[in-house]
């Protein structure tokens, strides 16, 4: 029914908060968002994340929402964003994990201390981003970014508890991690002097 709409009707449609004008938006350009992400990040998951992101910020936007080009650019240069988003955390990740190995490697006593130092920064930094997004990005201020608790509560509007609850829980499921890790390489170091 909406399909025929332009892309302006279809925008002061859900300024007045009309869903079925949202729906006809995303059924228009939410496929092909998808394909233009996908193509730049390589990633099913994170694309579709992207997709939902955009859109849902649309929809709680709506009432504020201005779009001076066209709607379809719009959508693309929002996309845009994201993507450089995601592609500037990556680096920031790979700055974390840079600072992480060095701290294992700050005294290796041998090369066999070195390599395993350097595999386990990389196996808990992979435990770091597998946390929950919140979590983690909670976790990565703290430790790396050495922000307190009180300024990690007031840049991400939340309360010094909620920071100090996701720390304590991100510690917990790293030492986890690091338990785990060595007791394999205690076993595999068991075996070894055991062929």
């Amino acid at each position: 029914m909406l399909s025929s709409c332009t892309d302006n009707e279809l925008v002061s449609l859900i300024k007045n908060d009309n869903y079925t004008a949202f729906n006809t938006i995303y059924e228009r350009y939410g496929k092909m968002l998808y394909l233009f992400i996908h193509s730049k990040l390589d990633n099913k998951e994170i694309s579709k994340d992207v997709v939902q992101e955009l859109f849902i910020s649309i929809w709680e936007k709506r009432q504020s929402l201005v779009i001076q080009e066209s709607l379809k650019a719009w959508l693309f240069q929002a996309a845009r964003y994201k993507i450089i988003d995601i592609y500037r955390k990556n680096a920031t990740y790979r700055k974390y994990l840079h600072q992480l190995i060095e701290h294992f490697d700050t005294t290796p006593h041998s090369l066999m201390d070195a390599v395993e130092n350097r595999s386990r920064a990389q196996d808990l930094f992979e435990a770091i981003n597998h946390l929950p997004d919140r979590m983690k990005q909670i976790f990565m201020l703290s430790r790396f970014e050495h922000l307190t608790i009180e300024q990690i509560s007031t840049n991400l509007g939340l309360s010094q508890q909620t920071v100090k609850n996701q720390i304590s829980e991100a510690l917990k499921i790293l030492r986890t991690v690091d338990l785990k890790l060595k007791m394999i390489l205690l076993v595999l170091g068991y075996s070894i002097f055991n062929l």
